[in-house]
């Protein structure tokens, strides 16, 4: 029921993290995030069975990264790009580790996920939200902002 969802790692610093927006379900949504570590799992086992669909999901994640921009969105990138000093070879470097990924690397990333130290959420939502979820068995600290 959210509008979107998504996950994003950021390279430099290595944080990792899920998004949800105005999502409807809070506890589930949390619940689910929570079983990411075991789907990934999962999935590797079922990408080892079917070398296709690993072969699928990395020409997918090439087309992510280098699918078709409009002139705005050339743009942006390279200001992004300039602002981080990525080169052409770190972006050569990333595609060829794409390209070169492996079921394993699913597993590797799945026991990285359930061994985090100290993981933390957090979430932006309505105060009604925070109550449904805490009726279904989840607690927060929660910090007034507005």
């Amino acid at each position: 029921g959210a509008y979107g969802g998504m996950n994003m790692l950021a390279e430099g610093s290595g944080f990792f993290g899920f998004v949800s927006y105005r999502d409807p379900n809070l506890a589930k949504t949390i619940d689910v995030y929570d079983a990411a570590a075991d789907a990934l799992i999962a999935s590797a086992e079922e990408l080892e069975k079917d070398p296709e669909a690993l072969a699928t999901a990395v020409i997918g994640a090439v087309g992510d990264m280098d699918g078709a921009l409009s002139p705005d969105q050339k743009g942006w990138a390279a200001f992004s790009r300039w602002l981080i000093r990525e080169t052409p070879e770190s972006r050569q470097r990333r595609r060829d580790e794409v390209l070169n990924t492996k079921a394993s690397d699913f597993k590797d990333f799945a026991e990285r996920l359930k061994n985090m130290k100290n993981p933390s959420s957090a979430v932006v939502s309505s105060k009604g939200a925070f109550e449904a979820a805490e009726k279904e068995g989840k607690s927060f600290s929660l910090t007034n902002v507005l």
